[in-house]
């Protein structure tokens, strides 16, 4: 399995210039042999059968001739014009070849070459010594580690795949070459046609970002595939995805779901920050649909591909047999889909020509005997429903020789309809068959067709979910101009000079807080029961006192909390045994910290956490001492726009009680976005902060703003 390293000139890399690299106008084959078997050579004859019209040229210093065409000894002995090198030399032969390509004025490179970064230490400085080569030279590289890429459009397979698929508007990229040949003969055998494929390898230089922004002006490009193991820079994935996206979907298969990079004895955020959860944040952030599978991810891509987006979730499902037609309602609303509930005109439009025995609710079951005239009409009449959005077209075959007649009525339906101007999506479930059924080709529509109803409703539900997202208008970035960031960055900086790294003591703290002007209950360090009580009686009561304490970092674990003191009776007695309880835990407390208690509002949290992906992630949920166990922590990666901020707070369960429920009112919700919008700035301007938990924030009702009751802030380089 191909991994990627990370390039240590990565800052250096030229801008995302690889046209030559994907429509080259002649190509070398370093490697090549007269060996049928070796992969140079096979690299050399899929360029040469599968019709690339430009030059091709075989370079191997011990064969004059190759295939029937004159081989070069040196790259720097091929005629002008070469844009393309393919290298398939042993691994230390890689570096000479790359000076050669370099002195031939070769400026794209795919390197098919294994033995770098994924076999350890030796192949990663190999890697690194590869990729500074090549960017000293202005060139960009694929690989290594790689299989190779195709563009079908100039009939180019430079690549070792046997496999050439058909033409179309689907990109495609994967992190695994041994996978990319499994993606290939499936996109083949489902004639699912792809415009580009890139077999990314290593990433030591062109990465999937690069493809991206490549694809985002491709005119052959409609939707991008990605098969990804990891992230060469996530914050640039979200930048483009989140732009790209507007325009073209992006599909992605994540590897590795894990909970990678936890830590375990930490702050609740990032205990709960696990690399897998801040993925699915992300994606779904950015408009990026996420799949489990390779299968599932053509199903999606075929209805993004060849149909249009549908205006709302509303379907109906078009049957012949009530059994399909009732597992596509089940999964449609496990899904989130509606099932349309039909008009009274839709009804009696379908009267008019089913019979009696036939269902007019959704799903239409046609029954047993639909002929091919039942089908065209049922489906002219929900494409032209108002109140359907998608459709989905069933048929099981009853007498097998109806077959052919049967689809020519659904085509025809689909075309009457298209003609009347509905442009609604139409997925059609074709159980002829266990062979996955090809694409319904209407004119020059191609219909997308599944073996069964679950998987076409869950392409669909993709298909909806993006589109919901595309027509959501993208978020800002807040400015803040009461914010000190220069002074938040020298109180970390003094911090760490003198202790390292630490959790901030609660004088720090309110400092830091106060620079980013984050609402907080102050409070006041006691230190013996007598100093507690009077602080307590000039704050007013009720109060609460805490442990404070550097190795202490939840305070609840040990008890070290105490409420609703309303007296300097309570407050002695509570700070006597909170010393007490320091003490016998060897927690070397500063003293205990008294502050106003504050009962009115609704508990959450709001953290900051370092994915070791992502960087810094913000993340909100609900609060309490159970924040582990409710499990309610949701993430975006920095910096967050408002409407970041917005879904992260929907998300959660703590929002239907910010919405008010059972006669307690609405919570100021906009004051809480705010609060994550400042962690976010935090994020983004001190880097030096590694861990934020504010648990509880004590969101109240709607124009009286929300409060950070308790805070814990980790400080270091990073």
């Amino acid at each position: 399995m191909a991994q990627a390293t990370t390039a240590l000139l990565a800052s250096d890399a030229k801008p995302n210039t690889i046209t030559a690299l994907l429509r080259p106008r002649a190509v070398a084959v370093l490697g090549a042999s007269r060996h049928p078997s070796h992969l140079g050579r096979r690299i050399f004859d899929a360029l040469v059968t599968t019709g690339f019209s430009g030059p091709i040229y075989p370079v191997n210093p011990g064969a004059p001739e190759i295939g029937g065409r004159r081989a070069f000894a040196s790259a720097r002995d091929l005629p002008a014009g070469v844009d393309l090198a393919v290298l398939a030399v042993p691994p230390m032969a890689v570096l000479a070849a790359v000076e050669d390509c370099a002195l031939a004025g070769i400026r794209s490179l795919v390197v098919i070459t294994a033995g770098f970064g994924e076999t350890g230490a030796a192949g990663r400085a190999l890697e690194t010594e590869l990729v500074s080569r090549v960017r000293s030279h202005g060139m960009r590289m694929v690989g290594p580690n790689c299989m190779g890429l195709i563009n079908t459009g100039l009939r180019l397979n430079a690549s070792f795949s046997p496999i050439f698929p058909p033409a179309g508007p689907i990109a495609l990229s994967s992190q695994s070459g041994a996978l990319g040949l499994a993606l290939l003969e499936l996109a083949r055998d489902r004639q699912i046609g792809l415009s580009t494929f890139v077999s990314v390898g290593n990433k030591a230089d062109i990465s999937s970002n690069d493809l991206l922004e490549y694809w985002e002006s491709d005119p052959e490009t409609a939707v991008i595939l990605l098969y990804l193991e990891s992230f060469g820079n996530p914050r640039k994935f979200a930048e483009l995805a989140r732009r790209i996206g507007r325009q073209k979907p992006i599909i992605a298969v994540k590897a590795g779901r894990t909970r990678a990079g936890v830590r375990a004895a930490s702050s609740h955020t990032a205990a709960l920050a696990a690399s897998d959860d801040v993925v699915d944040e992300l994606f779904r952030a950015t408009g990026v649909i996420r799949t489990d599978t390779i299968d599932e991810m053509f199903d999606a891509a075929s209805c993004l591909a060849f149909q249009t987006l549908p205006e709302g979730r509303r379907v109906a499902i078009v049957t012949n047999a009530g059994g399909p037609g009732i597992l596509a309602v089940d999964a449609c609303e496990r899904n989130g889909l509606t099932v349309a509930d039909f008009s009274g005109a839709t009804r009696a439009g379908l009267a008019a020509f089913l019979p009696p025995t036939a269902s007019l609710g959704n799903p239409v079951d046609m029954v047993a005997s639909a002929d091919a005239d039942a089908y065209r009409r049922t489906i002219e009449t929900m494409l032209a429903a108002s109140e359907v959005d998608a459709v989905i077209v069933i048929y099981i075959p009853i007498e097998p020789d109806w077959s052919a007649t049967i689809l020519d009525g659904i085509r025809a339906g689909i075309a009457h309809a298209r003609g009347a101007g509905s442009r609604k999506p139409v997925l059609g479930c074709l159980m002829a068959d266990a062979a996955r059924p090809l694409p319904l080709e209407v004119g020059a529509e191609h219909i997308p067709t599944f073996a069964f109803p679950e998987n076409a409703v869950r392409a669909l539900t993709h298909v909806v979910a993006y589109g919901a997202w595309r027509s959501t208008p993208p978020g800002r970035f807040v400015p803040f101009d009461d914010i000190r960031a220069a002074e938040a960055k020298a109180i970390c900086a003094t911090v760490i000079a003198a202790r390292g790294e630490d959790w901030l003591t609660p004088e720090e703290l309110w400092r830091l807080l106060g620079a980013y002007n984050v609402p907080s209950v102050l409070g006041v360090l006691a230190t013996d029961a007598n100093d507690a009580a009077a602080q307590a009686a000039v704050m007013g009561f009720p109060v609460v006192a805490k442990i404070s304490a550097h190795t202490l970092v939840h305070k609840s674990d040990v008890g070290g909390v105490r409420t609703d003191l309303r007296s300097s009776a309570d407050v002695r007695t509570a700070v006597t045994d909170l010393l007490t309880l320091a003490h016998a835990h060897d927690l070397h407390a500063d003293g205990i910290l008294i502050q106003p208690m504050i009962t009115d509002g609704i508990e959450t949290m709001v953290g900051l956490a370092h994915d070791p992906l992502f960087g810094p992630v913000v993340g909100f949920g609900l609060g309490g001492t159970d924040v582990e166990l409710e499990q309610d922590l949701h993430f975006r990666v920095a910096p967050l726009t408002d409407r970041d901020a917005d879904s992260v707070i929907q998300e959660s369960r703590a929002y239907t009680r910010l919405l008010g429920y059972r006669g307690r009112p609405a919570a100021d919700v906009p004051a809480l976005r705010d609060l994550l919008l400042r962690v976010s700035e935090l994020a983004q301007d001190v880097s030096d902060v590694l861990e934020v938990d504010f648990n509880p924030v004590i969101v109240r009702a709607a124009g009286h703003g929300c409060v950070v009751v308790d805070a814990r802030v980790r400080v270091g380089r990073r």
